[in-house]
């Protein structure tokens, strides 16, 4: 439901039965393997739930109705001392920087998030709603017996909760990819916005206008007054990053000790595929490139490469890279962008900050550091795979090529080895020009692969940096953003017109159809395939 807090999106096979959900009773759904919601009894659902919000109120016989219920509701049940009593507020929406504008309302999509407790993982309880007194409340709360995050929803009017399922069921066939795993691909909490500035989030680096909430009716409710004056910082450093290394270090721990059900090539497939991604953009606002009030623009590294995975393998990120002020805005006009939500707002020029785009998911980075540092995969087979097609940092179809190579074994000793082999062996290993030949040039430079890694890599951001210098090179830098922020329209993750600016590249209206793909060549070019 959205754009980073909220634990998952409205089901609508979950809405089509809410008729047969009992008042004041937990429900499993487990959308893959139940055919409809399953009443829990007592015992079932103690031996299932190890969380401290079902264990302090579900099931206690408390069913509260909204997310404001839930936190009285939880303040009542545990000690004055007790950490769950901490609580922080935060507030996320996609055009949340949008003055109010009489005549022309924004559907900017606010969405509330609450932490309860805090701790090295973070906290146990995460609360998401649109609206703190109405509307669906969501819950994420962290299995003190088994791990993982329990995935909870109400559904309408009824006092009935469902759980939908733990981060384990987001990994392995039948519930994988199902519920609140078509976003949570991983089972993480999601913090799309997760890096400064955290475009669309309440934060230092962007507060939300007094007149947003009174367009909502919410300046004087008390969630406003308490929300958090570090904002997103805050919710990054203390609720998001914690929280995925606490999931991503506990099933790691399952997979080495033969206790999950996932194998090796699950983790594979969160780098050579684009499973879910994060956003970044500029820290320059659009505004003061717009106006010359800044000369430049700074571009995220992480369009250009996957910086934040080449550094996990000892490699060396691009020096900061910057377009001129006035090519950017020269840009803006050439493809007319706009922030529109399809309603009845409109307005010429770019999100608050510059350039939003998708960026490797920090969850996906973060599994892959792990997964280095207990000797599931080597240094050397990551940073020969993200060498192959090293330009596209996401949605590289040459690097997805390769996982149809990697073995489905479930021992982790010799992983690394056994993946390259099983690459090697294929007949496109020895034939110019594919992905296996790639990775085959990559492997084979052995163990002491900086230099000659750091090589091609500084070539290529020599290429780029010209590029940046010429209104043509940025253009082309454009189009490749609208391509890549399409394929992010078609995801799950995506709720709002607002997330990203719109452009004369953009596709609009119902369609299946998605715009041509343009890739970014090793010399900094672009490329329509």
């Amino acid at each position: 439901m959205s754009t980073a807090a909220p634990p998952h999106r409205p089901c609508a096979a979950l809405e089509q039965q809410s008729e047969g959900l009992d008042d004041d009773a937990v429900h499993r759904f487990l959308l893959g393997q139940d055919n409809s919601p399953q009443k829990l009894r007592q015992q079932e659902a103690s031996s299932e739930l190890g969380d401290p919000f079902a264990q302090h109120l579900l099931l206690e016989g408390v069913f509260p109705r909204t997310a404001g219920e839930v936190l009285s509701a939880l303040e009542q049940a545990v000690t004055a001392d007790d950490p769950l009593r901490t609580q922080r507020f935060f507030l996320v929406g996609e055009g949340s920087q949008i003055a109010d504008m009489p005549g022309s309302p924004v559907n900017r999509n606010l969405r509330f998030l609450v932490t309860c407790g805090s701790g090295q993982g973070g906290p146990d309880i995460m609360v998401s709603a649109f609206h703190p007194d109405e509307g669906t409340a969501e819950v994420m709360a962290w299995d003190r017996r088994t791990g993982g995050f329990n995935f909870y929803r109400t559904v309408g009017s009824s006092s009935a909760w469902v759980f939908a399922g733990n981060s384990r069921h987001a990994l392995t066939a039948p519930t994988r990819d199902n519920g609140p795993f078509e976003s949570h691909k991983s089972g993480h909490f999601i913090m799309k916005e997760l890096r400064f500035p955290w475009v669309h989030w309440d934060s230092p680096a962007a507060k939300v206008s007094p007149s947003v909430f009174t367009a909502q009716n919410l300046d004087d409710h008390p969630w406003v007054r308490r929300l958090e004056p570090g904002g997103a910082y805050t919710l990054e450093d203390e609720v998001a990053i914690p929280s995925i290394q606490r999931w991503t270090q506990t099933r790691l721990d399952a997979l080495l000790s033969g206790t999950s059900q996932e194998t090796p090539k699950r983790l594979l497939e969160q780098l050579l595929d684009t499973p879910t991604v994060n956003l970044m953009s500029s820290i320059t606002s659009s505004a003061a490139a717009i106006t010359g009030s800044e000369p430049k623009v700074d571009l995220p590294d992480t369009f250009f490469v996957d910086s934040a995975g080449l550094v996990k393998v000892g490699l060396q990120p691009p020096t900061p890279l910057f377009v001129a002020s006035e090519v950017y805005a020269r840009s803006l006009q050439t493809f007319e962008v706009t922030l529109r939500d399809d309603e009845q707002f409109n307005r010429p020029g770019d999100t608050h900050f510059a350039f939003v785009v998708p960026e490797r998911a920090f969850e996906d980075t973060e599994t892959i550091a792990q997964a280095i540092d207990r000797d599931i995969l080597s240094k050397r087979l990551v940073a020969s795979l993200l060498m192959v097609d090293f330009p596209n940092p996401v949605f590289s179809a040459r690097r997805r090529q390769l996982l149809q190579h990697v073995p489905e074994i479930a021992d982790t000793a010799d992983f690394s080895e056994q993946v390259a082999d099983a690459i090697l062996a294929t007949p496109e290993a020895s034939q110019a020009g594919t992905a296996e030949n790639e990775f085959a040039e990559r492997w084979n430079v052995g163990e002491a692969f900086k230099d000659t890694f750091e090589g091609l890599l500084e070539r290529y951001y020599s290429d780029v940096s010209a590029k940046l210098e010429t209104q043509e090179g940025f253009d082309d830098y454009m189009r490749l953003a609208e391509s890549r922020r399409e394929r992010v329209r078609q995801m799950p993750i995506a709720e709002s017109k607002l997330l990203f600016a719109h452009t004369t590249l953009t596709l609009s209206g119902p369609t299946t159809m998605l715009m041509p793909d343009r890739l970014m060549r090793p010399d900094g070019t672009v490329e329509e395939v």
